[in-house]
């Protein structure tokens, strides 16, 4: 699942701790355990620095989790894998970190070791080296199966990719299963993007005998990143490996959720006349059909499945409204998940993805109820305002909205998060209200005076919403206000510069401080 889909398995990102200038200078623990979640898992009770030296002393593998308290995937994997006996269990053959996004020094540590999203899952070999990544979209089988293979001794995967694309031998398959369990959309350093359907193609030649859910795993991967090209090169060929893949007699969701966002581009590339098009969508409505028919399926599978169904619906008209007898399923999945969900973690996973496939159904205001319902309920519940905000603005309530944005930054929790819903929240107040200057630098002000004081202010996820926030109000000035002095936030920018002035970002913040100092229109 990618992050530009209605349901990103890359879902952006942090927790809500106490704010960093409540805390001690002291770096802060890279275990925060929640009793009602953690308490079986034993997380490592140190700094991250302490973890690595550890794994080196016990020579165990290092297992890290960088996640959030509010991140709906990161909810999802805790109310899933992380009750599961036997990962619990296998977790005591590793030095297991969680890593939260909000404790002091996170985002350095994050940025270190190229953990943006959240949920990253990231298994290091005793030494310190990054050997595999993992996706948090595998069933709980698939990942037991992938993380026994990533503390098996194998080479990292920066290695064996290159060994799968110079051909100099073949994969075992415990390699291969490295390969192709590997979450290559979370790693931005191991391989570029442009080559990764070369990687694809070549595992799709290579697949162990004996293994067709393995197989069925690199052709979902080989057609997705072929169906995602901004020109698709694809032929028959594919088109047939895509039918095979649909009639298998067994299918994963997480498999099919590769092509969530893509089945149009499927049915313009490869259904080519009315025949194959009716086949493909037979074909597809059958595998998801499979999926719901599941006894085992998860309890957020109904949603994005349906969700599926919906795209599939839609595939000659983007706009239709959903069929009644889909719209009911939705709304029928929706009340099932609510009346499901039973821990803070279910509900903060199953409550979003309900609100995002109703909203994507048009059914708004049973969208609207589920997430002011979860207001009184959950323990994050700014997390929610946001997308209340953006149903107020669509129905023309743009104070209502705004309100639900200050909201969303104002109570949000822990140093990350305030800048990331602050930034935010001004980008906001920028293009709903662009006349109204004076809040929109009080509200930059404001921010950024959050930022004074921080120790990784200018690292990893931090660094970002710096950006988004420049960005926001350079767009703002140049379109609304031309030659417009932003001067009144110079001193805020320079206060920061100033206290990282030695760090690797000082010459990026520089560079931000610079383009809101320059009145020049189009800078």
């Amino acid at each position: 699942m990618r992050s530009n889909s209605v349901f990103p398995a890359t879902l952006i990102l942090v927790t809500g701790l106490a704010l960093a200038a409540c805390q001690a200078d002291s770096e802060a623990p890279a275990v925060q355990a929640d009793a009602d979640q953690y308490l079986a898992i034993d997380w490592y009770d140190g700094t991250v620095e302490e973890a690595f030296a550890e794994a080196e002393r016990s020579a165990k593998p290092l297992f890290l989790y960088w996640g959030a308290v509010w991140c709906p995937p990161c909810n999802l994997m805790k109310s899933t894998l992380f009750q599961q006996p036997e990962f619990i269990a296998r977790t005591r053959d590793f030095v297991a970190v969680y890593l939260d996004g909000d404790t002091q020094r996170a985002q350095v540590w994050g940025e270190k070791h190229d953990a943006v999203g959240y949920p990253t899952l990231i298994v290091f070999d005793p030494a310190g080296r990054q050997m595999t990544r993992l996706p948090s979209t595998l069933t709980p089988e698939s990942f037991m199966a992938a993380l026994d293979d990533a503390s098996s001794g194998l080479a990292p995967v920066t290695e064996l990719v290159q060994v799968a694309l110079n051909g100099e031998r073949e994969l075992t398959a415990a390699e291969y299963r490295r390969l192709a369990y590997h979450s290559w959309y979370e790693d931005r350093r191991t391989l570029a993007p442009e080559q990764y359907q070369a990687l694809f193609d070549r595992l799709a030649g290579q697949t162990p005998e004996g293994d067709p859910e393995l197989m069925r795993r690199v052709q979902a991967l080989r057609l997705s990143e072929a169906l995602g090209a901004s020109e698709p090169e694809v032929d028959s060929g594919h088109y047939a490996e895509l039918m095979s893949l649909l009639q298998a007699d067994e299918h994963k969701l997480d498999n099919l959720m590769m092509f969530s966002d893509r089945l149009s581009a499927a049915f313009a590339a490869l259904a080519t006349g009315p025949a194959q098009r009716e086949e493909l969508r037979g074909a597809l409505a059958g595998a998801i059909e499979s999926v719901l028919a599941s006894p085992t399926g998860s309890k957020s599978a109904p949603v994005f499945s349906l969700g599926l169904l919906l795209e599939l619906e839609r595939i000659d008209d983007a706009e239709a409204p959903p069929s009644p007898e889909l719209l009911a399923r939705i709304a029928a999945a929706a009340e099932q998940a609510d009346a499901a969900a039973e821990t803070q973690q279910e509900r903060q996973s199953l409550i979003f993805y309900s609100y995002s496939l109703l909203r994507d159904a048009g059914e708004l205001e049973r969208a609207r109820a589920l997430l002011e319902k979860e207001l009184e309920i959950s323990e994050e519940p700014y997390y929610f305002m946001s997308p209340l905000a953006s149903l107020s603005f669509e129905a023309g309530d743009v104070e209502g909205g705004l309100g639900w944005m200050g909201r969303y930054y104002r109570e949000a929790r822990g140093p990350a998060t305030r800048f990331q819903h602050g930034a935010t929240y001004v980008r906001t107040l920028t293009e709903w209200t662009p006349g109204n200057t004076e809040a929109i630098i009080a509200a930059a002000q404001e921010v950024l005076a959050e930022m004074h004081g921080q120790p990784d202010a200018l690292a990893n996820r931090n660094l970002r919403s710096f950006g988004w926030l420049v960005d926001a109000l350079q767009a703002w000035r140049n379109e609304h206000h031309a030659g417009m002095s932003l001067a009144a936030l110079d001193s805020g920018i320079a206060r920061i510069c100033a206290e990282h002035a030695s760090g690797d970002s000082a010459g990026a913040c520089t560079a931000m401080q610079q383009r809101l100092s320059d009145s020049t229109p189009g800078m």
